[in-house]
Protein backbone atom coordinates (compact mmCIF):
# COMPACT_ATOMS: atom_id res chain seq x y z
CA UNK A 1 0.00 0.00 0.00
CA UNK A 2 1.68 3.10 -0.97
CA UNK A 3 0.51 6.39 0.35
CA UNK A 4 2.38 9.23 -1.56
CA UNK A 5 4.99 8.53 -4.81
CA UNK A 6 7.77 10.21 -6.31
CA UNK A 7 5.71 10.88 -8.81
CA UNK A 8 2.97 12.03 -7.42
CA UNK A 9 5.96 14.58 -6.18
CA UNK A 10 6.98 15.07 -9.79
CA UNK A 11 3.11 15.77 -11.06
CA UNK A 12 3.54 18.69 -8.36
CA UNK A 13 6.86 20.00 -9.72
CA UNK A 14 5.17 19.85 -13.16
CA UNK A 15 2.63 21.47 -12.43
CA UNK A 16 4.57 24.61 -10.74
CA UNK A 17 6.84 24.49 -13.69
CA UNK A 18 3.34 24.90 -15.68
CA UNK A 19 2.12 27.77 -13.73
CA UNK A 20 2.75 31.51 -14.07
CA UNK A 21 3.55 32.85 -10.72
CA UNK A 22 3.59 36.48 -9.70
CA UNK A 23 4.05 38.34 -6.23
CA UNK A 24 1.39 40.28 -7.25
CA UNK A 25 -1.49 37.86 -7.53
CA UNK A 26 -1.80 35.40 -4.89
CA UNK A 27 -4.19 33.12 -6.17
CA UNK A 28 -1.53 32.29 -8.51
CA UNK A 29 0.57 30.88 -5.23
CA UNK A 30 -2.03 28.33 -4.82
CA UNK A 31 -0.22 25.64 -6.27
CA UNK A 32 2.47 25.53 -3.32
CA UNK A 33 -0.76 25.25 -0.85
CA UNK A 34 -2.42 22.40 -3.04
CA UNK A 35 1.19 21.09 -3.00
CA UNK A 36 1.50 21.37 0.89
CA UNK A 37 -2.42 20.31 1.17
CA UNK A 38 -2.05 17.19 -0.61
CA UNK A 39 0.82 15.89 1.29
CA UNK A 40 -0.84 16.33 4.58
CA UNK A 41 -3.87 14.14 3.40
CA UNK A 42 -1.70 11.27 2.34
CA UNK A 43 -0.12 11.51 5.91
CA UNK A 44 -3.86 11.50 7.23
CA UNK A 45 -5.04 8.74 5.28
CA UNK A 46 -1.63 6.78 6.68
CA UNK A 47 -3.24 7.85 10.54
CA UNK A 48 -6.09 6.46 8.94
CA UNK A 49 -4.73 3.00 8.06
CA UNK A 50 -2.88 2.64 11.07
CA UNK A 51 -5.93 3.40 13.01
CA UNK A 52 -8.52 1.12 11.31
CA UNK A 53 -5.60 -1.60 12.01
CA UNK A 54 -4.68 -1.92 7.95
CA UNK A 55 -0.62 -1.60 9.06
CA UNK A 56 1.58 -1.38 12.27
CA UNK A 57 2.99 2.23 13.15
CA UNK A 58 6.37 1.09 12.60
CA UNK A 59 5.33 0.75 8.49
CA UNK A 60 3.69 4.20 8.62
CA UNK A 61 7.34 5.01 9.90
CA UNK A 62 8.99 3.29 7.27
CA UNK A 63 6.49 5.16 4.64
CA UNK A 64 7.39 8.50 5.98
CA UNK A 65 10.90 7.75 5.69
CA UNK A 66 10.44 6.69 2.27
CA UNK A 67 8.74 10.44 1.26
CA UNK A 68 11.61 12.21 3.16
CA UNK A 69 13.92 9.98 0.49
CA UNK A 70 12.76 11.52 -2.75
CA UNK A 71 11.89 15.26 -1.33
CA UNK A 72 14.36 17.40 -3.68
CA UNK A 73 15.14 20.73 -4.29
CA UNK A 74 14.74 21.41 -7.91
CA UNK A 75 15.62 24.28 -10.11
CA UNK A 76 12.65 26.17 -12.64
CA UNK A 77 14.72 28.49 -13.62
CA UNK A 78 13.13 31.01 -11.89
CA UNK A 79 13.75 33.14 -8.30
CA UNK A 80 10.71 33.01 -7.11
CA UNK A 81 9.62 29.71 -8.34
CA UNK A 82 12.81 28.15 -6.61
CA UNK A 83 11.81 30.22 -3.03
CA UNK A 84 8.58 29.43 -2.72
CA UNK A 85 9.11 25.48 -3.94
CA UNK A 86 12.24 25.10 -0.99
CA UNK A 87 9.72 26.90 1.62
CA UNK A 88 7.39 24.82 0.64
CA UNK A 89 9.11 21.24 0.82
CA UNK A 90 10.22 22.95 4.42
CA UNK A 91 6.83 23.56 5.41
CA UNK A 92 6.62 19.19 4.04
CA UNK A 93 9.43 18.17 6.16
CA UNK A 94 7.68 19.29 9.14
CA UNK A 95 3.98 17.66 8.21
CA UNK A 96 6.05 14.21 7.73
CA UNK A 97 8.37 14.60 11.34
CA UNK A 98 5.07 15.56 13.09
CA UNK A 99 3.76 12.46 12.30
CA UNK A 100 6.48 10.60 12.56
CA UNK A 101 6.75 11.57 15.73
CA UNK A 102 2.89 11.16 16.48
CA UNK A 103 3.42 7.44 15.54
CA UNK A 104 6.34 7.58 18.28
CA UNK A 105 4.55 8.80 20.89
CA UNK A 106 6.90 11.84 20.74
CA UNK A 107 4.49 14.74 22.38
CA UNK A 108 5.43 17.62 24.55
CA UNK A 109 3.29 18.80 27.31
CA UNK A 110 4.38 22.18 26.98
CA UNK A 111 1.98 24.47 25.22
CA UNK A 112 2.22 25.92 21.82
CA UNK A 113 3.53 29.03 23.11
CA UNK A 114 6.23 28.04 25.07
CA UNK A 115 7.28 25.67 22.03
CA UNK A 116 7.38 28.42 19.35
CA UNK A 117 9.40 30.22 22.21
CA UNK A 118 11.68 27.67 22.37
CA UNK A 119 12.02 26.80 18.46
CA UNK A 120 12.57 30.55 17.74
CA UNK A 121 15.08 30.81 20.67
CA UNK A 122 17.07 27.61 19.10
CA UNK A 123 16.91 29.05 15.37
CA UNK A 124 18.38 32.42 16.73
CA UNK A 125 21.11 30.81 18.37
CA UNK A 126 21.93 28.39 14.91
CA UNK A 127 20.69 25.23 16.18
CA UNK A 128 17.98 24.56 13.44
CA UNK A 129 18.10 21.23 13.94
CA UNK A 130 16.79 21.29 17.66
CA UNK A 131 14.05 24.58 16.66
CA UNK A 132 12.70 21.79 13.82
CA UNK A 133 12.51 19.34 16.30
CA UNK A 134 10.11 21.48 18.37
CA UNK A 135 7.92 22.91 15.67
CA UNK A 136 7.80 19.17 14.34
CA UNK A 137 6.63 18.31 18.27
CA UNK A 138 3.98 21.35 17.56
CA UNK A 139 2.41 18.98 14.89
CA UNK A 140 2.38 16.12 16.99
CA UNK A 141 0.64 17.87 19.39
CA UNK A 142 -2.29 18.54 16.92
CA UNK A 143 -2.44 15.08 15.55
CA UNK A 144 -3.01 14.03 18.88
CA UNK A 145 -6.22 16.18 18.96
CA UNK A 146 -5.20 19.80 20.37
CA UNK A 147 -5.97 22.97 19.29
CA UNK A 148 -3.88 25.04 17.63
CA UNK A 149 -4.10 28.60 18.97
CA UNK A 150 -3.12 31.71 17.24
CA UNK A 151 0.57 32.44 17.74
CA UNK A 152 2.84 35.54 17.08
CA UNK A 153 5.50 34.38 14.43
CA UNK A 154 8.57 36.57 13.77
CA UNK A 155 8.37 37.20 9.63
CA UNK A 156 12.05 37.09 8.88
CA UNK A 157 12.25 33.36 10.48
CA UNK A 158 12.99 30.19 8.96
CA UNK A 159 10.29 28.81 11.56
CA UNK A 160 7.70 30.41 9.51
CA UNK A 161 7.86 27.68 6.77
CA UNK A 162 7.44 24.69 9.53
CA UNK A 163 4.56 26.75 10.95
CA UNK A 164 3.40 26.77 8.11
CA UNK A 165 3.30 22.43 7.86
CA UNK A 166 1.95 22.67 10.90
CA UNK A 167 -0.91 25.23 10.14
CA UNK A 168 -2.01 23.04 7.14
CA UNK A 169 -2.17 20.25 9.10
CA UNK A 170 -4.67 21.80 11.96
CA UNK A 171 -6.94 23.38 8.78
CA UNK A 172 -6.85 19.48 7.38
CA UNK A 173 -7.75 18.16 10.60
CA UNK A 174 -10.31 20.53 11.64
CA UNK A 175 -11.91 19.90 7.75
CA UNK A 176 -11.67 16.27 8.69
CA UNK A 177 -13.58 16.96 11.53
CA UNK A 178 -15.89 18.77 10.15
CA UNK A 179 -17.06 15.85 7.88
CA UNK A 180 -16.52 13.38 10.68
CA UNK A 181 -19.54 15.37 12.19
CA UNK A 182 -21.98 16.09 9.19
CA UNK A 183 -22.27 12.12 8.12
Amino acid sequence: MEFYSEARLNNWIRKIEESEISEDDASTLAVFDQMLEDMVIACFSLLRAVKEREIKKSDAIRELQKIFSFLRSYDFGDELKNDLYQFTLESIRAVLMSFQYFFEGKFSKKDFNALLADAVKKEKKGDYESSFDVIARMGAKIIKGEQLPELDVPEDSVVLSWLDGIDAIHSVFELIRIDASTE
